[in-house]
């Protein structure tokens, strides 16, 4: 069932069929009470003075009379193509009341012309109202008193129905203010209110039809929007036929018969069954209706109507009411339910009607089955708004409790997400804090032990002499203090500035080469940026050229030492670093150093190249470095070990 598909819960049928099915009954029974004065609506009109004319006298063709005949809905004027009948009254008038008087015709079907005195009085096509073919409105028409003759007076009606069929109820005379509260009333019932019925079947057909726009899948929409509009185009068939010609007449009078060939395909689909045929199968007999009227003779068509296609759509019918009753008492839809209780109540105007027309019922002829379709429509309508409000309100609070579950999950990853944070923090802290510590350890630590050991070597030799190391000291405690800059310069955040940081490595060395004699020439200009400079990478490379400028210092005998930065030569390098001197050459590695080894390392641990060109004319260090730098924990070990 479609209720199922969104998810609202269906009674079960020991919980619910009976206690709702009484309740529906009762509200049918009420219903039935608010038509009750609908019924009453035409009956005869009582009041002084009002006279009521329920037989005529039949006007031949040479003008002879016939009859009194009666003067009824069913029964007047039957045929196929044009049917015309004339009827004439005498009624006698006493003008000595002075009230204003008038003519009241409540029901008559076809076209009618009326007469006083051969004064025409009515002519229904000229105020046609009715929005069902072949219905007329009530007429009601005030007549002066100079159109009526002291005593006898006459009346003729002409009635022809151009669709094969002409009829007209009984005819009241009397004064216009006894007989226009009854005209108002008829005129809403059978003008008014077929109207709005037909405007609400538009607008139920239309939201329907958006709504099936939107769920392809389900045909229940469809089929609801094509019952309802079927309906209400088929109420406006004089409208249509009159706006867009008469061949559109007989089609759409067919939408109709249509309209009852669905509604078994539609309650299959509202109980949770699958039709055993497609649906478009049940279009085939509304087919066949149409090409009988437009192929067959007259004759034939006419009786194929009450011979076929009335009984098919009450066999249809009856299936329908069975899987209603089926799935209403059995299976406890309320649906169903629903749809039972408004058939009983519109099989109860329906049989009325059919007593009234019978002529066992005197209670006017304002027939009130005609809303019988547009009612149960409306219904069927108001059942499927009704689930897709439930399915909407179902959605709403699936969302909302979404909303509240995805918050609650939010928060809760915020919170994981804030721990991780922390705990990301707190181990590059621990990693930065090894990695100080194994700098300090390495580099300060070893100038330490250095100064420590000069310092014990002060003790009275073989000859009783003191060694003077103060100077041995004094060096050592300077290569300590500019080791400790060293590791403090590199943890400068200089971002990606390479330049930068080869200003602070110059501000370092430049006074010590200059206490040792030694000239520094640099050459640093226009340097790119180099993604991934940390203070581990930063360190490495101070380390690697404070190593090359240190064994220039020491081995190469150069006053002059340069240090020149560019771009790298070698295929997927970005930039150069160089340090070269014009010394003695012959660097090397050497048994027992650690030095060259060490510089090594740490190219590679920075996925730079390294490498050493030393002859006659000095010594040349390269360190080529990639376009961009590893992380802090890919350089981590590069910037340990002792300078």
């Amino acid at each position: 069932m479609s209720e199922f598909a969104v998810g609202v819960r269906a009674p079960t049928p020991a919980n619910m069929p009976w206690l709702h099915l009484a309740a529906l009954l009762l509200g049918a029974c009420l219903l039935l009470l608010a038509f009750g004065r609908l019924m009453d609506v035409g009956a005869n009109v009582a009041g002084p003075g009002v006279q009521r004319f329920d037989g005529a006298m039949l006007v031949a063709a040479d003008g002879g009379e016939s009859g009194p005949v009666p003067m009824q809905l069913l029964g007047n004027c039957h045929a196929r193509g044009e049917c015309t009948r004339l009827y004439r009254i005498r009624f006698q008038h006493d003008p000595a009341g002075g009230a204003l008087q008038a003519l009241y015709i409540p029901q008559f079907t076809g076209r009618l012309q009326v007469s006083l005195n051969g004064v025409p009085v009515i002519d229904s096509t000229r105020g046609q109202t009715s929005l069902r073919l072949g219905q007329g409105a009530p007429q009601l028409v005030p007549l002066p008193e100079q159109m009526l003759r002291p005593g006898g007076n006459t009346l003729e009606l002409a009635l022809g129905g151009r669709m094969g069929a002409g009829a007209v109820g009984p005819v009241y005379f009397g004064p216009d203010a006894e007989l226009r509260d009854h005209h108002e009333a008829a005129h809403f019932l059978v003008v008014a209110l077929p109207r709005l019925m037909d405007g609400a079947l538009f607008a139920i057909g239309a939201i329907m039809l958006m709504i099936w726009l939107t769920r392809r899948h389900d045909q229940l929409y469809l089929l609801c929007a094509t019952i309802s509009l079927g309906f209400a185009l088929s109420s406006l068939s004089p409208v249509i036929a009159g706006a867009f010609g008469a061949q559109f007449l007989l089609p759409v009078n067919v939408l109709r018969f249509l309209g009852a060939c669905l509604l078994l395909p539609f309650t299959w689909r509202l109980v949770g069954r699958t039709p055993p045929v497609r649906t478009r199968w049940f279009l085939l007999p509304a087919m066949l209706m149409y090409l009988s009227f437009e192929l067959l003779p007259a004759a034939w068509s006419t009786l194929l109507v009450p011979a076929l296609f009335v009984p098919l759509a009450l066999g249809l019918g009856a299936v329908a009411l069975w899987e209603m009753w089926r799935a209403g008492i059995r299976g406890g839809d309320r649906s169903a339910l629903a749809l039972l209780a408004t058939i009983a109540v519109l099989l109860s105007l329906a049989t009325r009607d059919q007593l009234v027309t019978a002529g066992v019922l005197d209670r006017g002829y304002v027939l009130l089955a005609r809303f019988n379709g547009p009612l149960l429509v409306m219904l069927m309508g108001a059942i499927l708004l009704r689930r897709f409000s439930d399915g909407l309100s179902l959605l709403e609070t699936f969302n909302a409790r979404l909303h509240r579950d995805v918050a609650a999950a939010r928060m809760e990853l915020r919170a994981a997400f804030e721990r991780e944070q922390a705990h990301v923090r707190k181990a590059t802290l621990e990693a930065e804090r090894m990695r100080l510590m194994g700098d300090l350890h390495d580099g300060i630590a070893g100038h330490l032990v250095s100064i420590i050991s000069l310092c014990e070597q002060r003790r009275p030799g073989a000859d009783g002499n003191v060694g003077d190391t103060s100077e041995e000291v004094a060096q050592a405690s300077r290569r300590a203090l500019a080791d400790l800059r060293l590791v403090i310069d590199s943890m400068e955040d200089v971002g990606d500035d390479l330049a930068m940081m080869l200003t602070a490595f110059r501000d370092r060395v430049e006074p010590q080469l200059r206490r040792a004699g030694v000239f520094l020439d640099w050459q640093a200009r226009n340097l790119p940026d180099l993604p991934g400079l940390a203070p581990a990478t930063t360190l490495a490379i101070y380390r690697i050229l404070q190593e090359a400028v240190n064994n220039a210092v020491k081995h190469s005998g150069s006053e002059t030492i340069a240090l020149v930065a560019g771009a790298s030569p070698l295929p997927g390098h970005g930039v150069r670093l160089e340090v070269r001197d014009s010394g003695r050459g012959g660097a090397s590695a050497r048994r027992g150093g650690y030095g060259m080894g060490n510089m090594h390392k740490r190219a590679a641990a920075l996925g730079a190249t390294l490498s050493v060109e030393s002859g006659a004319e000095g010594t040349r260090v390269l360190l080529d470095l990639p376009p961009r730098l590893p992380g802090e924990a890919g350089a981590a070990t590069a910037g340990s070990g002792s300078a």
